[in-house]
């Protein structure tokens, strides 16, 4: 199982919603510190990894600089 969060905006991946949900920070970084925590243990953490990545809000923001670059050429 994967969960993706973005910590710049705050999201977290939502498989049964196929979705981007905010999040407080504050579960953002809980959630790291879980997943540091499983991993710092004997338990074989390969169920369950925690991945940063770009949310749709990252998209959004590439897609207008990307355009306002272009327009300007």
């Amino acid at each position: 199982m994967s969960l993706h969060y973005c910590s710049l905006h705050g999201r977290i991946f939502s498989f049964t919603q196929q979705r981007w949900l905010s999040f407080p920070q504050e579960t953002i970084r809980e959630i790291q510190g879980y997943y540091a925590l499983l991993c710092s243990t004997t338990t074989d953490p390969s169920f369950l990894h925690v991945l940063e990545r770009s949310c749709d809000q990252c998209a959004t923001t590439f897609e207008t600089i990307v355009r306002s670059h272009t327009s300007h050429e």
